[in-house]
């Protein structure tokens, strides 16, 4: 697309500045006007004047984009090249989807009969009238027709999954291109899983996407992105398709948001499911007002047969399946094919000669018609004998059962990030593996030590060590994001994760690119064994990183192209590679002729050049593509993903088990996605739990259990607890005897318990106890007090006046573990022992000493209490507080909770947010209290800020192995997390803590269903 028109030249003013002084260095040398007779004075002339000319260069790249001279000649010519490329793009689907080939399956739609939608006098203003009365309706041919006649052009599609919504929405954007004048505005179809209503308004979103998804031009003299101006001006008519893929809780967001920008008088149109869409309005209270909403007829049995017909010369094959549907027109086999999807599939699956629908006939249940149609489908589109496409480029071969297995795999990434749209840089790391963490360290500690092995033989061990760590920590710096604002425009796209003000934002940026010249010069100056040269190079790198603006890449891709954004990311990366290499090289150029003269020059160059230019391209997108590198190798050398993954996704684009949405790819249906990925999502499973994932195993075991394979899921786990060396024993035994239970098998587990299951041992007494068999389950803890049995034993004994026994038991099974601790200070507590009580807190019992100042505040003993809080007793404190004097508690609370001690960190941070001391636990918790953090997370969970929380807590879920963190915020991290549909995103956090050994996460991840009492408490 052309930027509509030439520009005006605009000076940068940093160019202004540099440009004369470089002009007077080089007007110096060659007139000799002031004489320096300093033999490093020529060199350092020369290349200083090289450094401001990359300077100015790029100040001026930067600065003086031309200005279109015509606004209005832009904003025209950027709409008819977005309207080329939408019509090429979906063009080139139909033909793939053969869609019009070679009669369109004429599916028909008429206005909905749910309440969704407003009255017809609203939405078409015709007084009187009721959509019973008058439906809108027709078919796939007269959308367009029918659209246009609307008077706001606000539409809703609703209907089943693989009811053609997408094949709908994709004809009536090319027959709005094609009867489209000059003005009219560009309908764009975009796929609306990438969207977050809560971060993006509609306009945003769409104004991303297309930015994304289509090459444009930079911007215009307003310094706004030519997408956002079309947007806000009303040029794009928006077709928004799968309003259903968004997380049930975000349904309800992203309805209210359209609304919003429907009533803003912008045309629409959305595409959904049925039900969800229900399920989104009565939950939302909302609708977008003037919408017309129709809802897409089920195929019936005649149209079905007339689009199998075709083509004429092969419909003898069909025939026995046209006589079974017209038999049967209510059977499985009719309500499979009453979707365009699956009469598409069954087409396409059952052209090539070595295959026979009538096998269809012989299936007596739906999903297993469904799950035949679908293995047929990708099997046939691998036949060997298929014919060429169109465009004459040559067929790859690939095996039915290879190409099966590799797009398992993409569609179990699908199902695992939560996501439809299949792009590069999100290729899941945690593919059938639970130490992707380890394998990403390892392998970025395997290529320092490689360079920094290479360079000790060259320059000895202390410059290879200082290029080791040059390489890891641009890495690590790059992995968490910390390089990614110096490039906001890098590819993909930098997306601030916190708000805050320009000026604080500036200021931030600044300080980084400082940081940017400063760090890698000092390494340098290091790893050329002379710190004098690296700490000069690096000052006036600093400098010159903190002046120097960014030299423009092309950050979007050329294209409609999925490819097209990986060569955006390599653009970018070079871009910024040879900017700060080239920078860094003539900096210590200078340097080292200045103080070292006699040294060679070219050796500094190349050094500086090599650190600047990796930690540049780290942070432009290099990172972001070794990742997805790193996981795309591990999985070929695994057989789970092809060698060559873009040739493959080219290749299945053809064959119509992909099709394109933008720059990314799509199955051709969710169906088909979610089919292809469950045998490999077992295989994942089996592969984490074997690696140490406890939440895996659980996992397995309930999906075998909701396919009524419980005597496999029972033996499963038997083998697990009693052989697996891989740390999920003790959750596989806790797991199978949950299941026994369930299931009354409790013969099973009282084997198990006899057997010393310690697990089978509590749920088995447990169990008994709730029957009333005391005695038995008494007799069952007994044999097991010396492996953990004992607390539960004492309890037993203790409900049922037997609290000195329990308490002689306690004593003679000491310190097994934390439950042993509560239940001897909750026992002597129970008889009065207040002197044992204070024994044992005076020695470090926590337990004890919350006991026993609970004993002697209800003993009304203020002042023995006031006297241990005094003394530090941080539960004293506490009980002080219960008894009014709350200032005094925190008072006494705080300099125990600055000092680290957990349990005055949590009573103190209850306090507060009893008190409303909202700002202090705000200050508390930026200064790194994980307490007052989450007592504060549970103030703006209940007043429905569930996003800050989140991001409150995230800055307290640094992974550690049994951290106060972990166990004051995770618990209510993964809970608000999963709120808001952020699943993967809590298994994510809870795995990196997991994988440390932390109990709380193993415990979380083991327990996925946690509810809000047990979170928020």
């Amino acid at each position: 697309m052309g930027s509509g028109g030439r520009g005006r030249w605009v000076v940068s003013p940093v160019a202004l500045a540099v440009v004369p002084v470089g002009i007077g260095l080089v007007g110096n040398l060659a007139t000799g006007t002031v004489e320096v007779k300093a033999w490093w004075w020529t060199p350092a002339t020369w290349v200083l004047t090289g450094v401001l000319v990359m300077v100015a260069t790029a100040s001026q790249i930067v600065q003086s984009r031309a200005v279109p001279q015509s606004r209005e000649a832009a904003m025209r010519s950027a709409a008819a090249g977005l309207r080329r490329m939408v019509r090429e793009q979906w063009e080139h689907e139909t033909v793939l989807r053969g869609v019009r080939q070679p009669v369109p399956l004429r599916v028909r739609w008429s206005s909905t009969d749910r309440e969704v939608a407003e009255k017809r006098q609203v939405v078409l203003d015709e007084p009187e009238t009721t959509w019973q009365d008058r439906p809108l309706e027709g078919d796939v041919t007269q959308v367009v027709e029918k659209f246009c006649e609307l008077p706001h052009r606000q539409l809703v599609v609703l209907g089943e999954a693989g009811a053609g919504k997408s094949v709908l929405a994709m004809l009536l954007t090319l027959g709005l291109i094609e009867r489209s004048v000059e003005d009219d505005p560009v309908p764009v179809l975009l796929s609306i899983t990438s969207w977050n209503p809560q971060d993006e308004s509609v306009r945003r979103f769409a104004a991303r996407r297309m930015a994304e998804d289509y090459p444009m031009p930079a911007g215009l003299s307003e310094g706004r992105c030519v997408a956002e101006l079309l947007m806000s001006e009303g040029r794009i008519l928006l077709v928004l398709d799968g309003l259903d893929e968004l997380p049930a809780e975000s349904q309800e967001r992203a309805l209210r948001r359209l609304d919003e920008f429907a009533a803003t008088g912008r045309p629409l149109v959305v595409t959904c499911r049925a039900r969800e869409y229900q399920r989104a309005v009565d939950a939302s209270r909302s609708i977008i007002s003037r919408a017309a909403v129709v809802e897409i007829m089920p195929v019936d049995v005649e149209q079905a047969i007339a689009f199998l017909s075709h083509p004429e010369p092969f419909r003898h094959r069909w025939e026995p399946v046209f006589t079974h549907l017209r038999h049967d027109s209510e059977g499985p086999l009719a309500r499979v094919l009453s979707t365009p999807l699956m009469v598409s599939l069954a087409r396409t699956a059952y052209r090539p000669s070595n295959t026979d629908p009538i096998a269809l006939t012989r299936l007596d249940s739906q999903d297993a018609i469904a799950a035949t149609l679908l293995d047929t489908f990708v099997t046939s589109v691998h036949d060997p004998d298929r014919p060429t496409p169109p465009e004459g480029r040559p067929v790859r071969r690939y095996s039915p059962a290879a190409a099966q297995r590799w797009l398992g795999c993409l569609a179990l990434h699908l199902q695992l990030v939560g996501r439809t749209e299949l792009v590069w840089w999100q290729l899941s790391p945690d593919l059938f593996t639970f130490n992707a963490e380890v394998i990403r360290t390892r392998t970025v500690l395997a290529v320092a030590v490689g360079v920094g092995a290479g360079v000790s033989a060259a320059a000895g061990p202390v410059s290879g060590g200082a290029a080791a760590l040059t390489v890891s920590a641009a890495a690590l710096a790059a992995a968490a994001g910390l390089l990614r604002p110096l490039w906001p425009h890098a590819y993909p796209a930098y997306t601030p994760t916190s708000y805050s003000l320009a000026r604080e934002r500036r200021r931030r940026v600044l300080a980084l690119r400082a940081g940017f010249g400063v760090a890698p010069g000092l390494l340098t100056g290091v790893i050329l064994g002379n710190p004098l040269i690296g700490a000069a190079g690096a000052l006036v790198t600093g400098l010159l990183a903190s002046v120097m603006p960014t030299l423009p890449s092309r950050t979007r891709p050329r294209g409609t192209t999925p490819r097209a954004t990986l060569n955006a990311n390599h653009h970018a990366t070079a871009i910024a590679a040879a900017q700060h290499g080239i920078t860094g090289a003539l900096v210590f150029t200078a340097s080292v002729a200045v103080l070292a003269p006699a040294s060679t020059l070219w050796i500094p160059a190349v050094t500086a050049a090599a650190v600047y230019g990796w930690v540049a391209a780290c942070g432009a997108g290099l990172w972001t593509w070794i990742d997805y590198k790193i996981t795309h190798l591990r999985l070929a050398t695994k057989g789970r993903l092809p060698w060559r993954l873009w040739t493959f996704l080219e290749d299945q684009h053809q064959r119509q088990t992909l099709r394109q949405s933008g720059t990314a790819w799509q199955f051709r249906h969710a169906l088909l996605q979610h089919h292809l990925a469950a045998t490999p999502y077992t295989q994942h499973l089996y592969a984490c739990a074997r690696q140490g994932d406890a939440g895996a195993l659980g996992r397995i075991a309930d999906r075998l259990v909701e396919e009524d394979r419980l005597d496999e899921a029972i033996t499963m786990l038997g083998a697990w607890a009693d052989h697996d060396t891989s740390g999920t024993a003790a959750s596989a035994s806790l797991k199978l005897a949950d299941l026994l239970v369930k299931h009354d098998r409790v013969e099973e587990l009282r084997t198990r318990a006899d057997a010393g299951d310690g697990h089978a041992v509590a749920i088995l007494a447990y169990l008994l106890e709730r029957q009333g068999r005391i005695e038995e389950a008494i007799t069952v803890l007994r044999p097991h007090t010396d492996r953990g049995s004992a607390p539960q034993l004492a309890r037993l004994l203790a409900r049922h006046d037997g609290a000195q026994e329990a308490i002689d038991l306690l004593n003679a099974h000491p310190d097994q573990d934390d439950n042993w601790t509560l239940m001897m200070a909750e026992l002597l507590a129970q008889q009065g022992r207040t002197e044992e009580l204070r024994v044992r807190a005076d020695q470090g019992d926590r337990a004890a000493g919350d006991q026993l100042a609970k004993l002697l505040a209800e003993q009304g003993r203020v002042e023995e209490l006031q006297a241990r809080a005094t003394a530090g007793d941080p539960d004293a404190a506490f009980r002080l507080a219960l008894q009014s004097c709350v200032e005094d508690a925190i008072t006494l609370l705080r300099p125990h909770a600055d000092q680290g001690d957990w349990a005055a960190g949590d009573r103190l941070a209850r306090l507060l947010a009893e008190q409303g001391r909202v700002e202090e636990l705000r200050a508390r918790a930026t200064a790194g209290d994980p307490h007052a953090a989450h007592s504060l997370a549970r103030l703006l969970a209940r007043q429905g800020r569930l996003e800050d929380a989140v991001t409150l807590l995230l800055h307290h879920a640094v992974p550690a192995v049994q951290s106060v963190e972990a166990y004051a915020v995770l618990p209510l991290l993964s809970h608000l997390l999963t709120r808001l549909g952020r699943e993967e995103e809590a298994i994510t956090v809870l795995r990196a803590h997991a994988h440390l050994g932390n109990t709380v996460a193993v415990s979380l991840l083991a327990d996925r269903d946690l509810t809000p009492e047990r979170a928020e408490g």
